[in-house]
C-alpha cells in the first residue's frame, strides 16, 4: 500500500509548492525525500535480487578474516565486499545496511541536484518513475556509484579533474558501470551549440537501425577486452556483460520519451541557454544519452547507464518551465507527471509479477544491529 501512495503524495507537493517559496519548498521536498529513504531503508523486498544481496552480506567474512582471501575469491567488486564486511564488522546487520545505503543515496541526490533545479519536485516524481524501484529497492552496488555520481559531475562543470578522477576511481570498487565515467571529464573543455547538437543527432539517429536489427555492436569489443585479462573470473564477468546473449533492447516508450524532450531542447536552444549559467553541463551530460538510445541501444551493459544521466531530464524540463515567462509551466509539470505516473505503477504492477505491489517493511522482525 506504502509503494502505491509515494507518488501521488509526491506529485501534490509538486504541485502545492507552487504557492511557496523557496525556503519552504525545499523543506517540503526534504520531508518528500525522507520518506522515500524510509521507504528504501525499511524494506524487506526488492525482487530476487534482494535475496542475492542478503545472502552475499550474510555470507562476507569479517574483517580481519576478509585480508586472508584474494579480490577473485570473490564474484562481486571488492570495494562492495569490503564495505558489507566493515559494517558486518561493526555489528551492523543486512537490514541496517539497507538503511545506511538509503540515507547516502538520498543525501547525495538532495545534494548533487537542488542548486540545479528550483523544481525539486519535478526531479522527484521522474525519480521515482525512472530510478527509484531499480536503484534504491533492487540494485545495491550501481545505485551507490549513481548516487556517487550526483555529487562527482559537479567537478566536471568546475574542471576539478584530480576530485573527479579520484572519485570515479573509488566508485569503479564498487560497480563497473562506473568505468563509463572516465570518460565524461574531457566534455568539460567541449563547448555545445545548436548546431552541433543538431549534427550530432543527425550523426547518431541512423545508428538505432543496428539495434533495432539486433546487430551486436558490443561483442567486438567485450572480445578486445577479454583478451586484455588473465583471470577466468575477470574474464567470465566480462563475457557476461558483452555477450550476444546479453542484448536488452532499451524499450521505444523510453526512446521517444528522450527524443521528445531532446525536440524541445533544439526548437527552445537559445531561451535555454540564457537562463542557466549550468546549461552546458546539463545538455552534455542529457547528450550522453544519445549513443545509448541509438548505436547502443542493444547491449544489456549500457542500458543500465542511462541511470547516471536520466535526472537531467527534469532539469531540461524545468528550464521549459521557466522559458516564455513561464507560459508552458502547468503544461509540463501535469503531462510529465500523468506520463511517468504511468511509468510508476506500470513497473509495480509487471516487476516480478507484481512483487513489490504489497509494501513488506523488515521493522518489527529483524534488527539494525546483528
Amino acid at each position: 500500500m506504502l509503494t502505491l501512495l509515494a507518488f501521488p503524495i509526491c506529485a501534490f507537493c509538486m504541485f502545492f509548492s507552487q504557492a511557496l517559496n523557496k525556503r519552504q519548498k525545499n523543506a517540503l521536498f526534504v520531508l518528500c525525500l525522507i520518506m522515500l529513504a524510509m521507504l528504501s531503508g525499511f524494506r524487506d523486498q526488492g525482487g530476487s535480487d534482494f535475496y542475492v544481496y542478503r545472502g552475499i552480506y550474510d555470507n562476507t567474512p569479517l574483517m580481519p578474516d576478509l585480508f586472508s582471501y584474494h579480490k577473485t575469491d570473490f564474484n562481486y567488486e571488492i570495494g562492495y565486499v569490503y564495505l558489507c564486511s566493515f559494517l558486518k564488522t561493526l555489528g551492523i546487520s543486512f537490514y541496517g545496511f539497507l538503511v545506511l545505503h538509503s540515507l547516502f543515496f538520498f543525501t547525495c541526490l538532495w545534494y548533487g541536484f537542488k542548486k540545479y533545479i528550483d523544481q525539486f519536485g519535478l526531479l522527484i516524481i521522474i525519480f521515482l518513475y525512472k530510478l527509484f524501484f531499480y536503484n534504491t529497492f533492487i540494485s545495491m552496488r550501481q545505485s551507490i556509484t549513481v548516487a556517487g555520481f550526483f555529487i562527482l559531475f559537479h567537478f566536471i562543470e568546475q574542471r576539478k579533474w584530480i576530485a573527479y578522477y579520484i572519485g570515479c576511481y573509488i566508485l569503479s570498487w564498487f560497480h563497473n558501470g562506473a568505468y563509463l565515467l572516465f570518460l565524461l571529464y574531457p566534455l568539460s573543455f567541449f563547448e555545445m551549440t545548436k548546431t552541433r547538437l543538431i549534427w550530432l543527432n543527425i550523426i547518431f539517429i541512423p545508428t538505432s537501425i543496428l539495434g533495432f536489427a539486433g546487430i551486436d555492436v558490443m561483442g567486438p569489443i567485450g572480445d578486445i577486452l577479454s583478451s586484455q585479462f588473465s583471470t577466468d573470473a575477470e574474464v567470465d564477468k566480462i563475457d557476461r556483460y558483452f555477450s550476444n546473449d546479453n542484448l536488452s533492447p532499451i524499450g521505444i516508450f523510453h526512446t521517444l520519451e528522450y527524443f521528445l524532450i531532446m525536440f524541445f531542447v533544439i526548437i527552445n536552444y537559445k531561451k535555454i541557454e540564457s537562463i542557466s549559467p549550468h546549461f552546458q553541463i546539463v545538455i552534455k551530460l542529457f547528450l550522453c544519452l544519445l549513443p545509448l538510445f541509438t548505436l547502443l541501444r542493444g547491449s544489456e551493459i549500457l542500458t543500465r547507464e542511462k541511470d547516471y544521466f536520466t535526472l537531467f531530464y527534469a532539469i531540461i524540463l524545468y528550464y521549459i518551465t521557466i522559458i516564455n515567462k513561464g507560459k508552458y509551466k502547468w503544461l509540463v509539470l501535469l503531462v510529465t507527471c500523468l506520463i511517468c505516473a504511468f511509468g510508476y505503477y506500470r513497473f509495480l504492477i509487471l516487476f516480478d509479477n507484481g512483487a513489490l505491489w504489497q509494501y513488506k517493511s523488515w521493522i518489527g522482525n529483524s534488527s539494525f544491529f546483528l
